[in-house]
């Protein structure tokens, strides 16, 4: 009697898989009132051949949170490696030292990511921290060399340095922030809307120094969505998996750039209504590889 192997079915690699990229932000895996566990994300797991987190993955720097982050991050990777699908983690100021890489060029460099806590000299102006923040980059920028403190590579490295300094310094106290903690401060909820209007302009200057050649600029951090339009380039803020939001889903294929609003009816998943469409920004499958770090998350 002849015995059969059946082999389970598995998932193919980025480059022969029809699903899109996926580029999100700001999940903050673990929190409360945010992603709390990694299933809530299943679907847009399983929706993507990539899936690209643009920062602020995970609340591992606060103790309260940082067991059940670890544990929810390690999650999602299995989930990933269960889809097959390529998990890119980009640091943001939440985990600073969470993954090397900061910012990705894609579609043949028209789509600039970056997380976009470089773009102010505190990081975070309206932090109860932003002082320390603030001095702790301006030190690292000034032991760099001139060119070092203009690139990319020695940005972020202040970047990484000052966003570590804000937890080194109150642990705890540097609990992020809250409605309730801005209602009680209304100079935080001034830095706050200060940021919100000022910010695109901002984005479009670092990007025009940083990245001549994107059409599309994709942040988050700020947990504000929009969309706005500066010149020739588009800035798409992809809010937050939490107030004020609302979550959007950036998916690149090769039709274009599509923004898609994500909802919650269970899982966090793409909603079929597209807000934004560029035809331009076309993915290259063939040059996807060269465009993702080596390691993925």
């Amino acid at each position: 009697m002849t015995t059969i192997l059946r082999i389970p079915p598995t998932r193919p690699e980025p480059l022969s898989d029809k699903r899109p990229v996926l580029i999100i932000s700001d999940l903050h895996l673990g929190r409360s009132r945010m992603v709390e566990t990694a299933e809530e994300v299943a679907p847009l797991v399983d929706a993507a051949s990539v899936l690209i987190i643009n920062g602020d993955a995970a609340e591992l720097h606060i103790n309260q949170w940082a067991e059940t982050a670890s544990r929810e991050l390690e999650a999602l990777r299995e989930r990933c490696r269960r889809s097959g699908t390529r998990l890119v983690l980009l640091s943001g100021n939440h985990d600073p030292q969470l993954s090397p890489d900061r910012h990705l060029m894609l579609a043949d460099d028209s789509v600039f990511v970056t997380h976009g806590d470089a773009i102010d000299p505190a990081l975070a102006p309206w932090s109860d921290s932003a002082s320390i923040i603030r001095d702790r980059r301006r030190e690292v920028e000034n032991s760099q060399q001139e060119e070092e403190r203009d690139s990319l590579a020695g940005i972020f490295h202040a970047c990484r340095e000052a966003a570590a300094a804000e937890w080194l310094a109150h642990g705890d106290l540097g609990t992020p922030t809250s409605i309730l903690g801005v209602l009680r401060k209304p100079r935080k909820m001034a830095a706050i809307t200060r940021f919100w209007i000022s910010n695109p302009r901002k984005v479009n200057a670092f990007a025009e120094r940083h990245a001549p050649r994107s059409r599309v600029v994709i942040v988050g951090h700020s947990h504000r969505a929009g969309i706005r339009r500066i010149g020739s380039r588009e800035i798409v803020n992809t809010g937050a998996f939490g107030v004020p939001g609302p979550a959007l889903g950036v998916v690149l294929n090769e039709d274009g750039l599509h923004v898609h609003r994500l909802v919650k009816r269970g899982a966090w998943r793409l909603s079929p209504t597209i807000v934004h469409h560029d035809p331009v920004c076309r993915l290259r499958r063939d040059d996807l590889q060269s465009s993702l770090p080596a390691v993925a998350g």
